[in-house]
């Protein structure tokens, strides 16, 4: 007995397994026989590349989740230097900043040069009200904001 409701949720619908099998094309001519397999290796050599990009975008996302925790486990090794008064770019650590320079990440709150981030305007979907809010975020937070949205 398998429930629609798991111990998080009701489960995602189950997709269709693709098809192995081939269809029964003894009725057809050679040429029309060899069309359409010539579209269904296009078709499995299309499902193989959305695959793999999809497993290349999976372990970019988990790289970047590894690289955040990396940081954040240095951050609190410096607890005596504030992340906000920090000489360097707490993301590349190779820019130095002079007095008042770098901009502080609206999510994790380190210090970060341009090159590791910027201004991102967000703006919200209430239908009464149009709110627009302008926020910091370092390259990697920026990342794991927008994963996390979609």
């Amino acid at each position: 007995m398998s429930s629609a409701v798991g111990p998080r949720g009701p489960r995602p619908p189950t997709v269709p397994p693709p098809m192995h099998e081939l269809p029964d094309l003894s009725h057809l001519t050679e040429e029309e026989r060899n069309i359409i397999m010539a579209v269904m290796d296009r078709q499995k050599e299309e499902e193989e590349k959305e695959e793999a990009m999809l497993k290349r975008l999976h372990q970019q996302f988990e790289s970047y989740k590894e690289q955040v925790r990396k940081i954040g486990e240095e951050a609190r090794r410096y607890q005596g230097e504030h992340k906000d008064d920090a000489p360097t770019c707490g993301i590349c650590h190779k820019t130095k900043f002079a007095d008042g320079c770098g901009h502080l990440c609206s999510y994790c709150r380190t210090k970060f040069c341009a090159r590791c981030g910027g201004r991102v305007s967000l703006r919200s979907n209430n239908e009464d009200k149009v709110v627009r809010i302008h926020a910091f975020f370092s390259i990697i937070c920026y990342y794991i904001v927008v994963n996390s949205i979609k």
